[in-house]
């Protein structure tokens, strides 16, 4: 019940925020050009080129598509599922993260609405997914709120996936092929103008701060560490410094030494 009630609560506000969005769209224009105005200096504002460039080539258009229109969701909530099957000691951190990363996410489009690079009128830009057929609006599950560029939770959810699979993979390498999805997620919806290149990186940061403030993290050799406690894996129970001390001394007094006294009511062999 406590999960149905997290999911609720969110889709409540999430619900509230997007009603917002019709009031707000001065705002969210003027944030929009201005996080374009902020990658020009920096040198970062590529959108538009390679928006342009993904128009041109259409099997590369329809796959940026495929990957932002159903990779996000499914596989997100996917893991999620396997985490509470097979990961217990996973899922709890795993899924607070994912909570703390939406609420993150929900403050800051109350706060700051930005209109994506798609609907900025006169920039030029084209909307992949509306040209694949899913319309402005994308059809998602739930009505999209249209001003929630950033951060990306697109991305957000991909490196929380990332992460979640390198945890549950703990010491084996290939959970570095895990980094591979936040990788494609964070070109598709650029390159479709979804999102800015700053709202990837916004992602990137409500995503690792999450992760970091729940206790998903992983040490260099692999092993994941939950709730600041270090997950348990298969192998022998570790040892006590007092056992290894006594393990290692030859003279160190055992359960056989005639000089301690047994337990009450037991017999002690004479060594004589």
């Amino acid at each position: 019940m406590g999960e149905l009630a997290i999911v609720f609560v969110l889709l409540e506000v999430y619900g509230y925020v997007r009603k917002l969005a019709d009031t707000r769209y001065g705002a969210a224009l003027a944030h929009g050009r201005d996080v374009l105005g902020v990658e020009d200096r920096l040198g970062l504002d590529v959108e538009l080129g390679v928006n342009r460039w993904l128009t041109r080539h259409h099997d590369l258009s329809q796959a940026s598509v495929w990957i932002y229109q159903h990779m996000h969701t499914k596989l997100t909530m996917g893991f999620l599922l396997l985490c509470y099957l097979t990961g217990p000691d996973v899922y709890r951190p795993a899924r607070n993260a994912l909570v703390l990363t939406n609420l993150v996410g929900l403050v800051v489009f109350f706060a700051l609405p930005v209109m994506p690079p798609r609907l900025l009128p006169g920039e030029g830009f084209v909307d992949s997914v509306a040209g694949a057929g899913f319309g402005t609006t994308h059809s998602p599950p739930l009505p999209a709120n249209q001003y929630a560029a950033m951060p990306s939770l697109h991305v957000a959810w991909a490196v929380w996936v990332a992460l979640v699979i390198m945890a549950l993979l703990g010491r084996y390498r290939v959970r570095w092929v895990a980094v591979l999805h936040p990788v494609t997620t964070a070109v598709a919806v650029v390159v479709t103008a979804n999102h800015y290149v700053l709202d990837v990186v916004a992602g990137v940061v409500v995503a690792m701060a999450a992760l970091l403030a729940t206790g998903l993290v992983w040490a260099g050799s692999g092993t994941p560490y939950a709730g600041g406690q270090l997950i348990s894996r298969k192998g022998p129970d570790p040892v006590s410094d007092a056992d290894a001390v006594g393990a290692g001394d030859p003279y160190a007094p055992d359960g056989n030494d005639p000089g301690k006294p047994g337990p009450a009511g037991s017999r002690r062999e004479s060594p004589f």
